[in-house]
């Protein structure tokens, strides 16, 4: 008799054994999930946080807001557009010379107001921003009411973020461009981003949409230059592999 319970037991110790082995490698693979896609969402971490005085802004034509594009080319993405769905981002204007075309933010204040992250690019700049630093930021919003709000036109608690891959999406910059409030600010020749490098398959990869963004595709890696006029941003025009 107890032969046979012993007998009858070892498959039920093993079985339970199995099951266990197999729950605990289930468990292992549901937090492995949850970690990689915590990872996922986070992609971009807070390389650092400043205070700003913040005013409002919108594109208009006119002298004071400085048209419609960025100052590469590409056109401005309003606050309320995000909200809405119909935009990835936000452009920002803020000093150039502290900030690289695409940098990242994240203004503590709006998400709050809004109750969701909101992801801002700087992406504009203009005369009034020369030598502020990280003093001064200017949010594109929809229309004169919307630049007006008392948030953005207050003191703004803001995080400088930086891609845990080193990659923005926004590759390059070029400087020829109109500012945001209708001064013409000029460089030399295109700057890389130093943010890593996006891949791709062709150029078009590189350069989405109908706007260039002054990128070829090198060897499976997006690299600043250009083939065509079609690959380079704003005004500027393809001459022997550079936009100028």
């Amino acid at each position: 008799m107890s032969y046979k319970a012993r007998t009858c037991g070892t498959p039920l110790a093993i079985l339970a054994s199995v099951l266990t082995a197999m729950m605990t490698l289930l468990g292992t693979a549901c937090n492995e999930a949850v970690e990689t896609s915590q990872v996922g969402a986070d992609e971009l971490r807070v390389l650092s946080t400043f205070t700003a005085k913040g005013t409002g802004y919108y594109p208009d034509s006119s002298a004071l807001e400085g048209g419609y594009k960025d100052r590469v080319g590409k056109p401005l993405r309003t606050l309320q557009q995000f909200l809405a769905g119909t935009s990835d981002y936000v452009s920002v204007a803020m000093d150039k010379t502290t900030f690289p075309y695409g940098t990242p933010l994240r203004i503590r204040e709006l998400d709050a107001k809004y109750g969701r992250p909101i992801a801002f690019r700087v992406v504009d700049t203009g005369s009034a921003f020369v030598g502020k630093g990280r003093s001064r930021i200017d949010v594109c919003t929809a229309n004169r009411d919307a630049s007006l709000d008392a948030t953005i036109n207050g003191s703004l608690t803001i995080d400088d973020l930086t891609p845990s891959g080193k990659q923005t999406g926004f590759v390059t910059e070029v400087d020829n461009a109109q500012g945001s409030e209708g001064d013409n600010v000029s460089n030399d020749s295109p700057a890389s981003l130093s943010l890593g490098a996006k891949a791709c398959l062709s150029d078009g990869a590189c350069n989405p949409g109908r706007a260039g963004a002054g990128l070829i595709c090198t060897a499976g890696t997006c690299t600043v230059g250009c083939r065509t006029d079609a690959h380079c941003p704003g005004n500027t025009r393809c001459d022997s592999g550079a936009c100028r």
